[in-house]
């Protein structure tokens, strides 16, 4: 097994570190991590992002660390981030199951059913035109009914930028609104 130094020789020469060997000789200390950080069952896909950003960030690395470090701070990165977006997954598929269950128990005539089914679609439509930020505060305070805290704490941001994030995606919720869907938009006001 070659010293980080032998790695990084490469780096001192401003061209990186050499990932394949890299990859070759570390992949199973970032799995081990993943493994433990996360307790993922999508380890290798992890790995593999790992290394991806590693490779567009090895130019970053200046050698002051040992690679292993590098990698670690990259893999409790991208674990995090995972984490996160698994618990918002989880969020939004519990949402659409009492959804699902809510309108089995109270489906109407079929012409309500059928104005239930084109409304969902045109808010669905609306927020996949929307920026990930401004569609998840939206989705979790209107549809979820979380808390501005909550979500704070499920965003890890402050409950003002919450709040702010929030007032200005519902604008641009109404904007999008208005502009593909004019006539909902009249009905819905302002």
């Amino acid at each position: 097994m070659a010293s980080a130094q032998e790695l990084v020789t490469l780096s001192q020469a401003g061209e990186g570190v050499d990932l394949d060997r890299a990859y070759r000789e570390h992949a199973a200390a970032v799995s081990r991590w993943v493994l433990r950080l996360g307790g993922q069952k999508d380890v290798s896909d992890t790995v593999q992002e790992v290394f991806e950003i590693a490779q567009r960030r090895r130019s970053s690395f200046r050698g002051d660390s040992k690679l292993t470090t590098w990698l670690y701070s990259i893999t409790v990165r991208v674990v995090q981030a995972r984490r996160r977006k698994a618990r918002l997954r989880g969020l939004l598929f519990l949402q659409a199951r009492e959804a699902l269950k809510l309108d089995l128990e109270t489906s109407g005539t079929p012409a309500d059913d059928l104005e239930r089914q084109q409304a969902t679609r045109i808010v669905y439509s609306v927020l996949d035109r929307m920026s990930e930020r401004d569609r998840t505060l939206i989705i979790l305070f209107e549809l979820e009914r979380l808390a501005t805290a909550e979500i704070a704490e499920v965003l890890l941001i402050s409950e003002n930028s919450v709040s702010v994030g929030l007032h200005r995606a519902r604008d641009r919720f109404r904007r999008i609104l208005r502009s593909n869907f004019p006539e909902v938009a009249d009905r819905v006001g302002p």
